[in-house]
């Protein structure tokens, strides 16, 4: 998907971006938080997914808001 999105800014600015040189032992050092952080999302989407419909089932920021992508879907068909 990074790709698509430096695609995208380089159309935007009509200029080709530099390639940026990634050395991959610093790169793998990051990998396990980005793991980690992977474990943890899912967790929570799939125990948000089970209290769908109880009291304070919606992540942290969006409460009180009405409407949402679950609604645009549903008002599309």
């Amino acid at each position: 998907y990074d790709v698509e999105i430096y695609q995208r800014i380089e159309a935007a600015l009509g200029k080709k971006l530099a390639e940026y040189e990634v050395v991959k032992d610093e790169a793998m050092v990051l990998s396990e938080r980005v793991a980690e952080a992977q474990r943890v999302a899912v967790r929570e989407m799939k125990d948000l997914h089970e209290k769908r419909g109880s009291k304070g089932a919606t992540l942290k920021g969006r409460r009180g808001k009405k409407g949402g992508r679950d609604e645009m879907d549903r008002d599309e068909g």
